[in-house]
């Protein structure tokens, strides 16, 4: 399995329309990124504290003197001068909020060697030095603010920046990158260079795709995100080889590093399967679009979740795609119902020997459920699954993994842990995968958590272990309390992903169960288990002490190194990009406090101060965490807590059951051997035999 290493750190997004409230206490949430398809839901903050969350900065419309001046054209060219491209050109672009133009190069450019193109009324002067349109000058280098003027009149300034990672060059064949922003529904094909920041190149030719990509990334953010899909699998930035790849624009995360940081800690975890990511900038069809992070694409392929692909074997059995067949529904009136105890497939008529693996599936939203999963199906607690793979599945598959996901839930919410069948829960899915996978939502509070991009995949029983595993993780940028949000399950419990100091995840209902009941796609309120399958897991007290072992051993150590010190490692993933990354803010202006949030507060007055807000609230997450779990962490009846169990304690447990002065026991939970939450006479029986006969 790709990236199985661990790395030992120890040792060495959908959101709803989201409005200015009359209340300042409310802010509006919804899981769904089609206006006309959402529900509002209204979270009430109840820890006194006066919050406003709006789209954009409640400030005066700035006075602005330079947005017009006599220049049609500024294109700076000659950008990568080590390779044959005519795509390294870029324009400059002016900010209203800084009222000036700015040049963003990438780290290939020699200033000393670049052509400037343009079309005036008269000759432009920086510095009062004239540029010569269409000829190479070394003028650029000679500062990072030049005074531009046009004859006589003043134009403002012209601020230059520099990157210091790779960069992607893009060039569309059709209606360009502005249009496919306007319409995520268009589909762009061109030509693309891709570059190392030392000027090497990593892939020069076509590109097959370039489509939007996701939900509230796209449609909240002015820097839209992409998919992108090559001719044929390329290993680009030592990722592996592969067609699909993803350009996350992160505009939503101001520190940019949410999902990055996420990626790491599923490395040191030991995740299963972890996506590999860059930061590039990126370039398209002559414009700067800022810093994006390439990442692998959440599939069934040999460089990343690599499992059979059931997909390809049951293409070759068959004579047409598999999406050219009939697509039909079982327990629904059609495959956009979402419905319990119902399933959707693609009435594909021959099937593999072998149908058994590998299946790559996804959570579901209910209401997505409809018309974001080809083959899919619900469980009858109300759990919505879409198959990504085979994402065009026959009956019989989507048959087989259904009961096999069936019998499991079967099984986690039986009183004992076993179904019908007799079989546990343990031997359908491998228990420290899932614990892993639920840890890194428990630990950045993401608001999708067991909603959304929770995958799990399994083998074929040819080639695998016969159970399902936990993973990728993928989709953090609006986790780590990058945007209030609440869950109520059906036992009671409300969370909040605000506050550090509170279980989230744990808590999670199936997504739809609000308050009591769930909203189905006809309107009407049906009976639906508001426990997710980690909630339910939860209540058992040995899957608890796992995730306990599981957190300090893989996950503790990581979090201290990523957030304290002299040097944390978030911080140095931050400077690593940080040119870059203040260049993107200059052009999308992410920073500058709350004000500029699309959501929440999570923003700074600069990228460092942005990143150090994550570093901060991730800090009092692990510290919270690290005290919840302690009691598990303990040596049974090691009340003078030196990691042992000895006669010591008995005689301190004795001395405070007979009230001596200046007794103190350093962790009592330690002695709580019948689990009562209290000491007494029990207690102490129980550990003298514990002593006696281990």
């Amino acid at each position: 399995m790709k990236r199985i290493k661990t790395v030992l750190i120890a040792c060495g997004l959908a959101i709803s329309a989201l409005g200015q409230l009359s209340n300042s206490r409310l802010i509006a949430y919804a899981d769904d990124y089609k206006p006309d398809y959402r529900s509002r839901e209204l979270v009430k903050f109840d820890d006194g504290i006066s919050k406003s969350y709006r789209f954009t900065a409640a400030k005066a419309e700035p006075e602005l003197q330079y947005n017009k001046i006599p220049v049609s054209d500024f294109e700076v060219s000659n950008l990568s001068p080590d390779i044959v491209t005519d795509l390294d050109y870029t324009d400059w672009w002016y900010s209203e909020w800084d009222d000036c133009r700015y040049l963003f190069l990438p780290v290939t450019a020699d200033r000393d060697s670049l052509i400037i193109t343009y079309s005036s009324d008269d000759t432009i002067c920086l510095n009062g030095q004239p540029v010569k349109s269409g000829e190479m000058t070394s003028l650029l280098g000679d500062a990072d603010t030049f005074q531009i003027t046009v004859g006589d009149k003043d134009c403002g300034k012209l601020k230059v920046m520099q990157s210091n990672i790779g960069c992607i060059y893009l060039s569309t064949s059709h209606g360009g990158t502005d249009a496919l922003d306007k319409n995520r529904y268009i589909t762009e094909t061109g030509t693309t260079v891709m570059l190392n920041a030392d000027g090497s190149i990593e892939y020069s030719g076509a590109f097959e795709k370039l489509t939007s990509h996701g939900n509230s990334s796209w449609d909240y953010s002015k820097k839209k995100p992409y998919n992108l899909k090559l001719p044929k699998k390329e290993n680009l930035y030592g990722m592996g080889k592969a067609k699909k790849w993803t350009l996350l624009a992160n505009y939503l995360d101001h520190s940019m590093l949410r999902n990055k940081l996420t990626e790491e800690m599923c490395k040191a975890a030991g995740m299963d399967c972890v996506l590999d990511s860059v930061f590039v900038d990126l370039y398209a069809d002559g414009s700067y679009r800022g810093t994006y992070q390439l990442y692998e694409r959440v599939q069934i392929q040999n460089n990343r979740i690599n499992i059979r692909d059931l997909e390809e074997a049951t293409e070759k059995l068959n004579s047409r795609d598999p999406d050219e067949y009939a697509q039909k529904a079982v327990g629904a009136d059609s495959p956009d119902e979402y419905m319990e105890n119902s399933y959707k497939y693609y009435d594909i008529p021959n099937n593999p020997d072998d149908i058994t693996g590998g299946y790559l599936l996804q959570f579901q939203q209910w209401n997505r459920y409809g018309y974001k999963c080809q083959s899919g199906f619900v469980t009858s607690r109300g759990q919505a699954i879409g198959i990504d793979g085979p994402e065009y599945a026959s009956k019989e598959q989507v048959e087989y993994i259904r009961s096999f996901v069936q019998d499991m839930e079967d099984a986690i919410y039986s009183d004992t842990g076993y179904n019908a069948k007799g079989r546990h829960y343990t031997e359908y899915l491998d228990e420290d995968s899932l614990i892993i996978a639920y840890l890194v939502q428990e630990i950045s509070e993401n608001i999708d958590a067991t909603y959304s991009s929770f995958y799990l995949w399994k083998d074929s029983d040819l080639t695998g272990d016969g159970k399902l595993h936990f993973s990728p993780a993928w989709d953090f940028d609006l986790a780590y309390n990058n945007f209030p949000a609440r869950r109520v399950n059906s036992d009671g419990k409300s969370v909040y992903s605000y506050k550090p100091d509170n279980l989230f995840a744990a808590y999670f209902p199936i997504h739809g169960y609000e308050d009591g009941g769930v909203t189905s796609s006809s309107g009407s309120g049906r009976p639906t288990v508001g426990i997710s399958w980690i909630g339910q897991l939860y209540k058992n007290e040995d899957f608890v002490k796992r995730v306990a072992e599981l957190y300090y051993d893989r996950f503790e150590p990581f979090l201290q190194s990523l957030t304290e010190g002299d040097n944390p490692y978030i911080t140095q993933m931050a400077e690593d990009i940080r040119p870059s990354a203040e260049m993107s803010n200059a052009r999308w202006h992410t920073y500058g406090g709350a004000s500029y949030c699309v959501f929440g507060s999570s923003s700074g007055a600069t990228f460092m101060d942005s990143v150090d807000i994550v570093r901060k609230y991730i800090n009092k997450r692990e510290n919270w965490l690290s005290d919840l779990w302690k009691p598990y962490k303990y040596v049974k009846g090691d009340v003078n807590d030196d990691g042992a169990l000895d006669i010591a304690d008995v005689v301190l447990l004795q001395r405070w059951l007979l009230a001596v002065p200046d007794t103190n026991l350093k962790n009592w939970k330690a002695a709580d051997l019948c689990k009562d939450e209290r000491l007494d006479a029990f207690d102490l029986c129980l550990m003298k035999q514990e002593l006696l006969y281990r």
